[in-house]
């Protein structure tokens, strides 16, 4: 070990400085001061008030039984979690190794196991006795551990080696899985993935961490003979110095629910199991006949109006009914107005892309989502899912008020232009109000409301009826029809009772 020196005149290869106004070279350590001069030249060093050489040495013990960079314990073999006391002594090595009590010293203490928080010790420790003391508790270090005392800013350490018993494992803990939900073989995706890691930690009767322990991995749950089964890797692994292990699921082909069972011998030989929580492995490819397309609106105002837009969701399942989340790409087309090209599935099996109308200016375009999937008739290959759009219009509405069919009954026929000059079915939105005068209406609705949840039954038109009735015989009742379409384009007939 090697000491830290002061010197009254220092040279280049010198650790220390003049005190006085003299100084030293730009890489010396302060001085301590042991005297002072109060006048003349440099002087005899020997004499009183001369500036005095000191040599700062870390060791155990004082004067004549000082050892040299030892740390003095009152334990060198350590039980698991044990504690020992260290003492270092800081004495001047040019005054007979005597304890430097003129002044306080901040005495600082460092490991590998302190390091990575395995241990743990109070550092750093001032005192103005000449002597540092402090208390090293072991927290999972092992088998060794070299502490060394220092001084910053001095070249003085000194060191001991403790050694530090392994604890005995008791029982493995399980942690989170990296992933609870992957894909199975061949169905994953950067957003879930067919990969999971499962996480466990060895710890000790007292529930501290174990590390250099062996534990091995297996599956529970399995499905029976899958074309590709469910592994891990690796099936055995030691753990660290936090006594944490781990292993990678890999998911088999088919649907299924899994846990890893982590097991470790323990001190009487007995075994020790856990298992994870579990991990369920689900959503294969699509089915043919389990792709689903939905409109947000399927008769639209847009047959002169570019811009409007209509959401398609598609709904995708696979073979057992589950939905196939995150990892498909449906693609779209269109055969009138535009459309996003692709959309890939979400958790819940679904996705949605935007029908823009435009041209190609069609009343009834046809929108196909499609995809890779499993076919009914047995295999792999392209499946797809056809929709279809009723594209209407705001544009010159008509309305025709007549009895209907049934007494009492009275119905009004609404229908607008296309853009060939036929008359067609209006579009979502358009609104159908009966009122009457010198009658009532018998009907509990009187505004009748075009939906678009579904195509038009009859396209050439949309009829709304209700039941009406004269209040005075002798004077006819007048019920008249307003239709008011999303265009606000507005039309009115009536009708005598």
């Amino acid at each position: 070990m090697m000491s830290g020196k002061f010197l009254a005149r220092a040279s280049a290869l010198s650790l220390a400085v003049f005190l006085a106004a003299c100084g030293g070279d730009e890489n010396s350590t302060p001085i301590v001061p042991i005297g002072e001069q109060t006048g003349g030249e440099s002087g005899d060093e020997s004499e009183p008030g001369a500036e005095q050489e000191q040599v700062i040495t870390l060791g155990s013990g004082q004067d004549s039984s000082f050892i040299e960079g030892q740390i003095k314990t009152n334990i060198t073999n350590l039980a698991p979690r044990g504690t020992a006391t260290l003492q270092v002594s800081i004495v001047d090595a040019l005054n007979s190794n005597k304890l430097i009590t003129d002044r306080d010293v901040d005495v600082s203490f460092r490991s590998g196991c302190i390091t990575n928080e395995t241990a743990s010790i109070d550092s750093p420790v001032v005192t103005g006795s000449g002597i540092a003391e402090t208390t090293y508790t072991a927290n999972g270090c092992t088998p060794t551990d070299t502490i060394t005392a220092f001084i910053d800013g001095t070249q003085a350490s000194a060191s001991v080696v403790l050694n530090i018993e392994s604890a005995d494992a008791d029982r493995i803990i399980s942690k989170a899985p990296q992933y609870t939900s992957i894909a199975p073989a061949g169905s994953g995706s950067s957003s879930r993935p067919s990969e999971s890691e499962v996480g466990f930690r060895v710890v000790d009767q007292a529930g501290d961490p174990v590390p250099g322990v062996e534990v091995s991995f297996s599956i529970s749950g399995d499905t029976a003979s899958p074309t590709i089964p469910v592994t891990i890797d690796p099936p055995e692994a030691t753990s660290d110095a936090n006594g944490e292990i781990s292993t990678l699921v890999i998911a088999g082909s088919d649907s299924t629910v899994i846990r890893v069972i982590a097991g470790i011998e323990t001190v009487d030989g007995g075994l020790s199991e856990t298992q994870s929580p579990p991990i369920a492995i689900n959503s294969t490819i699509p089915i043919e006949n389990g792709l689903t397309l939905a409109a947000s609106n399927f008769i639209p105002d847009a047959q002169f109006t570019a811009g409007t837009t209509v959401d398609f969701t598609v709904f995708a399942t696979d073979k057992n009914g589950q939905n196939v989340r995150g990892n498909t790409t449906i693609n779209f087309t269109t055969t009138g107005g535009s459309i996003t090209p692709e959309c890939q599935l979400n958790q819940d099996g679904a996705c949605t892309v935007v029908w823009r109308s435009q041209s190609l200016w069609l009343t009834k375009p046809e929108i196909t989502a499609t995809t890779i999937g499993e076919l009914t008739a047995g295999g792999v290959g392209t499946i797809s899912q056809t929709g279809e759009l009723f594209v209407s219009s705001s544009k010159d509405p008509s309305v025709d008020l007549t009895v209907g069919t049934r007494a009492g009954e009275y119905c009004a026929s609404v229908s607008v232009a296309d853009r060939s000059g036929g008359r067609i079915h209006p579009p979502t939105g358009t609104e159908v109000a009966f009122a009457i005068k010198d009658g009532e209406i018998l009907s509990a609705e009187t505004t009748k409301t075009v939906r678009g949840g579904s195509l038009p039954i009859d396209e050439s038109k949309y009829v709304a009826c209700v039941f009406a009735e004269q209040t005075d015989s002798a004077v006819p009742a007048r019920l008249t029809v307003t239709v008011t379409t999303p265009g606000e384009t507005v039309v009115e007939d009536l009708i005598s009772l």
